[in-house]
């Protein structure tokens, strides 16, 4: 259903959403089969901070008109189509939960014809009826949905096909092939997403007469400061000729926003994005009055004065300024290291070795990351007196004035591979019924030895186990100020593809649970599979990351829990014995945990082992005449009907009374109830013992005398084959004490005749 939903409201018809009480809120282009168009605002799913939009309030004309989530998305990679972006971003929020690899902002569609796809794709003709689920586009005749997988295993719809019939092959066929066309969607990396945005930023940084400032809620993301100061004539007070500098740091790839700080993996490369800008000017030209004194002798010995006026004067000319990103260093104190990381372009800066190219080492812990910007400016100053009668001169000189500001953010560095993580898997293998037992080592937190996904294969089945990390993108800023000399304007910022102000966006982390999920069925046989989380030990409990207002995920606000151990049961219609199991696991940085050896042993170890079948049965009862009290005596055996011993068995009288008894060395255990019913139930082992056998449960319902009829479970195989097994026991049971409760009447009935 997911996928059909992904690729459902791909050529949809011309799409407006409405919510209730609002103007549109935006329009879907029709893409015309072989035209591309591009749609707005596809980037923000990465703005889950964005206020969402009820789906309930929405009046949606396309094709599927419930593809509006109402909790938040995985996206995972390459999975979304344009206007399927727009739809999940306008009422959900939507996550990742793989920091290196997702590249998938779907920005325009494409069209490419049914004959030119790859000949590993697979072609799927489906009846139109009224019961389909998938929506997309029909065949010309209207009789067939067509559509294709694209290299990622996900399908595409194909629009203009005609569908006939092969007598040969016995199968329909796309008879069209050159003019039918096949949905694709052309995608951006968020690399270059987080590139446009600086560089935009950046654009004109140089250019001293306007700067941009984003900021948010009203306030400036990145602080700005003045300076570059510089002395001027004639008694005035300094002059700042740099007006508001700032530096920021978009984010840091390969790593998350955690806890009020960065957390990045120590390899392969990482890096920030670092952009800037400033405004400088020339102080304001200045003159001002004065006189001068002219003294005049006379003959005799004999003088007098004159006062003339003069003016006292200076001009300022800016010549030049430049801003330039001095420095971005990693440091802690005691890190002798190297700290300086080195420019790629204009605004990014990954830590890596200028000459050899090699990643720079650093050790786990908590360092700063700090980006530095010099602004220099060059101004010309001329300054003298102006006056008729007095002396008038001028000089002239250039100054240089040079500020400095920086922005720094807190990381912890951890390693990529998570070595510190030991992870043990255990296949207790059964006939549709396999348990799996997993076991961690190690603190999971993510500033420490994250894991992010655990793929186990069994046979053809495939479980996953998946982490509590999710990934949100978030916008920073909201707005930018464009401010010159004269004054300043705001706009806001956008989400589209090559927008002139990008909205700037960080990944921050949210917390969710562990799941275990039946994602696939590779083995055609295999008709259904699901899992059951049995029973967990606790390594440690993580509170909710505080995440920004308005990213609504529910599991955020929960208290998440870490293990020690896992156990999970994998049912399926697969019946098949004997299977290997292998298991492989990822890290959130992109790590394979699996090829990584730790210790001389691989980082996570699979050992397979049967189910120990066990038997049941009651002895040595002894009935009571009251009808309570009555006693006996449970006994649990292996195949060999040797005892099992310690085991937990629960038994229930005929009122739901519970009681739980535990078998000595002999495997048996005394067991005392009320009323006709007694039903015993041992559940099986749990936890991994891998030295010891792994004991699968069974359970019996015992009917006092003189019914002849003790019921033992089908067998652990048996009873999850499919639910009318279940039935059936059930059944048996109803039929069972129907026939004693018809025996009790009668046998009351003709002892007193009383009814």
């Amino acid at each position: 259903m997911t996928v059909l939903m992904a690729t459902s409201l791909l050529i949809a018809p011309v799409t407006v959403v409405f919510a209730a009480g609002l103007d549109p809120i935006y329009d879907i282009p029709s893409p015309e089969p072989g035209v591309d168009k591009s749609y707005d605002e596809t980037y923000r799913v990465l703005a889950n901070n964005d206020v969402d939009v009820d789906p309930e309030d929405i009046t949606y004309s396309g094709y599927y008109g419930t593809d509006y989530p109402a909790y938040p998305v995985d996206i995972g990679q390459d999975t979304l189509s344009p206007s399927q972006s727009l739809r999940y971003s306008t009422t959900a929020d939507t996550y990742i939960t793989d920091l290196s690899g997702y590249s998938a902002i779907p920005i325009k569609d494409e069209w490419e014809s049914y004959s030119s796809i790859p000949l590993y794709s697979d072609t799927q003709i489906i009846n139109v009826h009224s019961n389909n689920t998938y929506d997309g586009p029909k065949s010309n005749d209207g009789n067939w949905f067509v559509r294709v997988t694209n290299q990622y295993g996900e399908w595409r719809p194909v629009y203009n096909a005609d569908v006939e019939w092969d007598p040969t092959a016995e199968e329909l066929y796309v008879s069209n092939p050159d003019d039918a066309l096949v949905h694709q969607a052309r995608h951006e990396s968020t690399i270059f997403r987080n590139l446009h945005a600086a560089e935009q930023y950046t654009k004109y940084a140089q250019d001293s007469d306007r700067i941009a400032i984003p900021k948010m809620n009203g306030g400036e993301l990145y602080p700005t400061s003045s300076g570059a100061s510089m002395s001027q004539k004639w008694g005035q007070g300094n002059f700042n000729t740099v007006r508001k500098a700032w530096v920021g740091m978009n984010d840091l790839f390969g790593g998350a926003w955690y806890r009020d700080r960065y957390v990045s993996g120590s390899t392969p490369t990482r890096g920030a994005y670092i952009p800037y800008d400033h405004r400088a000017e020339a102080p304001p030209d200045f003159s001002r009055s004065s006189t001068c004194t002219i003294s005049h002798s006379h003959g005799g010995g004999s003088s007098h004065s004159h006062t003339y006026s003069k003016t006292e004067w200076a001009k300022y000319n800016l010549l030049n300024s430049t801003a330039n990103v001095t420095s971005v260093r990693l440091d802690r104190p005691g890190f002798t290291g190297d700290s300086e990381w080195n420019r790629f372009g204009k605004t990014t800066w990954i830590a890596i070795e200028a000459l050899s190219s090699d990643n720079l080492e650093y050790p786990r812990g908590d360092y700063t990351l700090t980006a530095t910007l010099e602004v220099t400016t060059e101004v010309r100053t001329r300054w003298g007196v102006s006056s008729s009668k007095c002396s008038a001169w001028s000089q002239a000189s250039v100054s240089t004035n040079t500020h400095t500001t920086t922005y720094s953010v807190p990381v912890t560095i951890t390693d990529w591979n998570s070595p510190n993580l030991e992870i043990d898997v255990a296949h207790i293998d059964g006939a549709g019924h396999d348990r799996l037992v997993v076991r961690w080592k190690g603190n999971q937190d993510f500033p420490s030895d994250p894991w992010r996904k655990i793929s186990i294969d069994i046979g053809d089945k495939t479980i996953e186990i998946i982490s509590p990390w999710r990934f949100y993108g978030v916008s920073r800023n909201d707005e930018v100020e464009v401010s010159t000399g004269g004054g300043s304007t705001t706009y806001n910022s956008t989400h589209t593809y090559g927008d002139r102000w990008p909205a700037i966006y960080r990944y921050e982390t949210g917390v969710a649970n562990v799941t275990a999920a039946f994602p696939q069925q590779d083995d055609a046989n295999q008709l259904w599979g699901y899992t059951r989380s049995v029973d967990s030990q606790l390594s440690t409990t993580l509170p909710g990351a505080p995440l920004p207002a308005n990213v609504n995920d529910p599991d955020n606000d929960q208290p998440t829990d870490l293990y020690t151990q896992h156990v999970i049961d994998v049912r399926s219609s697969d019946l098949d014995t004997g299977e290997t199991a292998t298991a492989t696991g990822s890290s959130p940085f992109g790590a394979l945990l699996n090829g990584k050896r730790v210790s001389g042993e691989d980082q996570i170890k699979v050992s397979t082992q049967p189910y120990e079948s066990t038997t049941l049965q009651m002895t040595d009862v002894n009935v009571s005449s009251t009808g309570a009290n009555h006693e006996g005596v449970l006994v649990l055996t292996d195949t060999s009907g040797d005892p099992v011993k310690n085991k937990k068995i629960t038994a229930t009288q005929d009122d739901g009374t519970t009681a739980t008894v535990t078998t000595d060395s002999t495997g048996r255990a005394k067991v005392v109830w009320d009323g006709p019913v007694l039903r015993a139930r041992y559940g099986g082992d749990v936890f991994w013992s891998p030295s010891d056998p792994y004991y699968q449960g069974d359970q019996l319902l015992y009917l006092l005398p003189p019914s002849p009829l003790e019921f033992a479970a089908v067998g652990t195989v048996g009873e999850y084959i499919s639910a009318s097994i279940s039935n059936v026991l059930i059944f048996v049971e109803w039929l069972a004490l129907g026939v004693f409760a018809l025996w009790w009447v009668r046998r009351r009935t003709s002892k007193g005749n009383s009814g």
